[in-house]
């Protein structure tokens, strides 16, 4: 039987910390959450707080729950900081875009909410500056860029992580994956499956693959990738097991560190792989003096090139019903919120509207040609099919039409016509 002792109870609400990773199920949002609350506490909250970081959060979370007014009056301190620096230029280095901005209270919330420590944060919110929707002038990768990162990659780790980038649209934090989180799609006799036997390997065609994205986590979502990103991921695996020295386990990490060790490439060093290979590739260049961004964020960029290709590319699907299912690719809720209560798209059917865009999200230009032949084939496989079945429905229905002639012409007495004599309805014969 189950029992918990004094001594962990204790335990538990003697680290504020440990509440605070604790209420987090996702690691790339731990990874993004951790470093920033770090630099609150021990670079913001440098005169305030005294310590470690697990130090500096106990702290706060102590001298809140006895001070209810002091935590207010911080968090509203921080917050005119910070708004102060929304003012400043954008060419000024200490800028602050005001849709960042919350972005530095989140981590708090999560610390002090997982260690019931309440707080006033509709009053926090409304000092909040207002959001900048003017127009962003950065965009996404074109095909051209990324063909050309492909040809400044260091090994197949480099190549494996653009081409994913490329063709399933994810975010920084869902590299973050395991191989049991990769599963192949298969076509056998135009049928979509996801297993096969052995029987049907021989027929069997890969025509796409599934990452399940923030496994176990309230974020989970089915991602896509095409053909080409699922070959160079199976060319890394090679690199994997010569690594390791093993077959990697469902459980091991995709994409991990370099060396004998299955240990998880964290966020931060896919996204230093993925700026090195464009540096060298001539693709991002040092800022000039006065501008804060790149024009192509170094990741986003990636998720830009994927959703523009899956909302130009054509669907078999009702506009409405193709729109809301793209939009699942890219984890989002939909065209409103309610979309995901009332509009369940079985995954078989997102793989259809995924291999629309297969051709258009292949990078390397051989590899799209025969994707597009591919799909040639099908639609013309399709084609012929359809005029093969029209044909036989004419075939039947000019026999049916003799038949039905010849038997008129033996029983005419079986056939009559109804006419309206005066208004009354009578029988005359054929």
């Amino acid at each position: 039987m189950m029992k918990i002792s004094k001594s962990e109870i204790q335990k538990v609400s003697d680290e504020p910390i440990g509440l605070f990773y604790q209420g987090i199920r996702a690691a790339a949002t731990k990874e993004k959450y951790t470093r920033t609350l770090r630099r609150i506490l021990c670079d913001f909250f440098e005169d305030v707080l005294e310590g470690t970081f697990e130090e500096r959060a106990s702290q706060l979370v102590h001298k809140a729950k006895s001070d209810p007014e002091w935590i207010t009056s911080l968090l509203l301190t921080l917050s005119k900081r910070l708004k102060e620096r929304t003012d400043l230029p954008r060419t000024n280095d200490d800028y602050l875009s005001p849709n960042s901005f919350p972005r530095f209270f989140k981590p708090i919330r999560k610390l002090l909410d997982m260690n019931d420590v309440p707080v006033a944060w509709k009053r926090i919110y409304y000092t909040f500056p207002q959001r900048d929707n003017t127009y962003s002038d950065s965009r996404g990768y074109t095909r051209e860029e990324i063909q050309k990162m492909l040809g400044f990659t260091r090994g197949p780790m480099d190549k494996a992580l653009i081409l994913v980038a490329a063709s399933s649209g994810i975010r920084g934090g869902g590299f973050m994956l395991y191989w049991n989180d990769l599963m192949p799609v298969y076509k056998v006799d135009d049928k979509i499956v996801f297993d096969i036997t052995e029987s049907e390997e021989s027929r069997a065609q890969i025509v796409c693959a599934t990452l399940t994205v923030y496994r176990k986590t309230q974020e989970e979502y089915p991602a896509f990738i095409t053909p080409e990103a699922y070959n160079a991921i199976m060319d890394y695996r090679l690199k994997w097991i010569k690594e390791v020295g093993k077959e990697p386990l469902p459980t091991d990490p995709l994409f991990k560190e370099a060396g004998p060790f299955a240990t998880m490439l964290k966020v931060d060093a896919v996204k230093r792989r993925i700026t090195r290979v464009a540096e060298n590739a001539g693709i991002r260049k040092p800022l000039v003096k006065g501008k804060r961004k790149h024009e192509v964020p170094i990741m986003n960029g990636f998720r830009r090139f994927f959703n523009k290709i899956n909302k130009e590319t054509i669907s078999k699907d009702s506009p409405l019903a193709a729109l809301i299912k793209k939009e699942y690719m890219m984890d989002h809720v939909g065209l409103v919120k309610l979309d995901r209560n009332y509009f369940k798209a079985h995954i078989s059917e997102l793989v259809e509207e995924y291999l629309n865009a297969v051709p258009s999200l292949t990078i390397s230009d051989e590899e799209r040609e025969k994707a597009l032949n591919k799909k040639l084939r099908i639609e013309n496989k399709d084609l012929y099919q359809k005029n093969v079945r029209i044909a036989e429905l004419e075939k039947n229905q000019e026999m049916m039409t003799r038949w039905m002639m010849r038997f008129k012409e033996i029983h005419p007495e079986m056939f009559t016509e109804e006419v309206f004599v005066g208004g009354v309805k009578t029988q005359q014969r054929s």
